[in-house]
């Protein structure tokens, strides 16, 4: 028979090496971050040695914790797979996709009625949050993320790049620059540089005029007033281009500025999941277009 110790305390240390962090563990599993450092302490009175090193802001695995760490990772890997196939004939046909509110409400959504066209057998779950969200915690198959290009890797690719152009709605009768209202949002990663008005007016060698900007928390509140009309809006070039091609949008004349990378990145757990495959092949050929 095997002797483990409380799997409760197993658990709990799992999500905090993945983690590091006791709320964010709490909060995966439901329960303070004060149970789950009693549950760490007891696993470690029960094993003889410290497994996490507690610092005044931070934490981190001592070297036991390090060794511990995916060999757990590895065994509740595991057993997720099993449990899957209780559901087999439901999880093959299912899948789960997060995206930013943006990406899914611009790009995604309009480009859904196609696939459900070709494949109406497959379900399709979209989860919208503009944080970046632990697949495997959360159960998800893929996610699609933004940023910086860089190389591709067992579970990441890269689906297409953006640049970020000005938009008018073209209803809206044309405007000077100087006198339009203009419409942004603030990029949730700030250290990324993503690109603003004022580095477009830059770029055109103009005056930035800072008094007539408008800043939403997000992009879609952003794209919201610009569909209402509010002023310009600073895009990318991905989520513009369905209202481009109805004709809803139109690019106002000026320079273009390089964005970043969209990713699809992939769940290992859901690599055997049809649903998962028939979904990637048709994202991968969608992203050609765009």
């Amino acid at each position: 028979m095997r002797k483990l110790p409380p799997l409760n305390a197993i658990r709990a240390f799992e999500a905090v090496a993945r983690r590091l962090s006791f709320a964010d563990a709490g909060d995966e599993l439901g329960v303070t971050a004060t149970a789950i450092s009693h549950q760490i302490r007891h696993l470690e009175a029960y094993l003889g040695f410290q497994l996490i090193e507690r610092r005044p802001r931070q934490i981190a695995l001592t070297p036991a914790g390090q060794e511990l760490f995916p060999k757990l990772q590895m065994a509740f890997d595991t057993l997720g797979e099993a449990f899957a196939m209780l559901d087999k004939d439901v999880e093959q046909s299912l899948v789960r996709v997060t995206a930013t509110y943006a990406f899914a409400e611009r790009w995604l959504v309009p480009r859904l009625t196609g696939f459900f066209e070709q494949h109406p057998d497959i379900r399709v779950e979209v989860e919208t949050d503009d944080a970046i969200l632990d697949l495997r915690a959360d159960r998800l198959d893929l996610a699609i993320r933004y940023g910086p290009q860089t190389a591709a890797t067992e579970h990441a690719e890269v689906l297409f790049s953006d640049r970020f152009i000005p938009l008018r709605l073209a209803s809206q009768p044309e405007a000077d620059l100087q006198e339009s209202r203009l419409l942004g949002f603030r990029w949730r990663n700030a250290d990324m540089g993503g690109p603003v008005w004022e580095d477009w007016f830059k770029a055109a060698g103009e005056p930035f005029p800072a008094e007539r900007m408008t800043r939403f928390s997000d992009e879609s509140s952003a794209f919201n007033a610009l569909d209402r009309g509010l002023g310009l809006l600073l895009s990318s070039s991905a989520l513009a281009d369905e209202g481009l091609q109805s004709g809803r949008y139109q690019q106002v004349p000026g320079p273009e500025l390089l964005g970043f990378a969209f990713y699809l990145v992939r769940n290992p757990l859901s690599r055997n999941k049809q649903g998962v495959r028939v979904f990637t092949d048709w994202i991968r050929e969608a992203a050609k277009e765009s």
